[in-house]
């Protein structure tokens, strides 16, 4: 499972995204049928897709009536993805 995947299953049983359209758009910032056609072909996150992520992850965390799970989840995936950057691409930071 990629990690493109694996960020999609973690928002969507934390209850932050209800279908992979609305996590296309709201935390990717794509066409709502990208990471359909990202699964289906076994792809991963570009780069540029990727640091959209992080940064709406770490929008989406300052967001009002979170629970603390949520939140956790919104960390653990930035922190994933960031590692995802440092590690693939060599992206050390983002701001």
């Amino acid at each position: 499972m990629t990690l493109l995947e694996q960020t999609y299953k973690g928002l969507r049983q934390a209850g932050l995204v209800r279908t992979a359209e609305a996590f296309s758009t709201n935390y990717l910032g794509k066409n709502k049928n990208w990471y359909a056609l990202q699964a289906h072909y076994g792809r991963d996150f570009s780069v540029r897709a990727a640091v959209g992520c992080v940064r709406n992850l770490e929008l989406a965390q300052g967001s009002a009536g979170l629970d603390a799970a949520q939140q956790r989840i919104l960390q653990h995936l930035a922190d994933h993805l960031h590692q995802h950057l440092a590690t693939q691409y060599g992206v050390a930071a983002l701001h």
